[in-house]
């Protein structure tokens, strides 16, 4: 069982974030990313946003910016494509959220602006988590996000462990490489 307390006074104070530093259930996985190296936390974050680009186009079918969000990022970071073009792809994710009348399908859009805006710092990697598991409550209900939450969280963990490793494999671009 996993200490929603803190969800629980956030939604009833009508925030539209749930999830942050302080939330108990993700104290482990914070920790576990603030002793990654960037790379790790790049790769942990690029892997990680697949799930919420992939969910929204329940919401946007046929809408691709998701899609070429994580694509330019990915490209960012191996150093084929300059910050511009990258930063363009992100923000127009982070816009759809004001084009839905979905609060679940804002917080992916965030999700996914968030998870890509990793490779310009690491700072926005746990905003991902943040705003992804916010959509699960808002789609689930307090009462029935537990499971999904829960398992989240694990999966979260669990890819950690395999950036952490793999972080070093693979074309970086320069201002990655350390």
């Amino acid at each position: 069982m996993i200490d929603l307390s803190d969800v629980k006074v956030r939604l009833r104070r009508g925030n539209a974030l749930l999830f942050r530093a302080d939330s108990p259930c993700l104290a482990h996985l914070l920790v576990r990313l603030g002793g990654m190296n960037r790379r790790a936390v790049v790769l942990w974050a690029l892997g990680c946003v697949r799930a919420p680009v992939l969910s929204l186009r329940e919401f946007f079918p046929g809408d691709a910016r998701f899609e070429e969000a994580l694509l330019f990022a990915g490209a960012w970071a191996q150093g084929k494509v300059k910050m511009p073009a990258a930063r363009r792809a992100i923000l127009a994710a982070h816009a759809a959220a004001k084009e839905t009348g979905s609060v679940c399908a804002a917080a992916l859009c965030h999700a996914v602006g968030q998870g890509c805006s990793a490779v310009h710092s690491v700072r926005h990697a746990p905003g991902l988590a943040y705003y992804e598991l916010t959509s699960l409550v808002l789609r689930f209900g307090l009462e029935g996000c537990e499971e999904a939450v829960n398992a989240k969280i694990v999966a979260y963990e669990r890819f950690a462990e395999l950036a952490a490793r793999d972080a070093d494999i693979g074309p970086w671009a320069n201002f990655l490489r350390e």
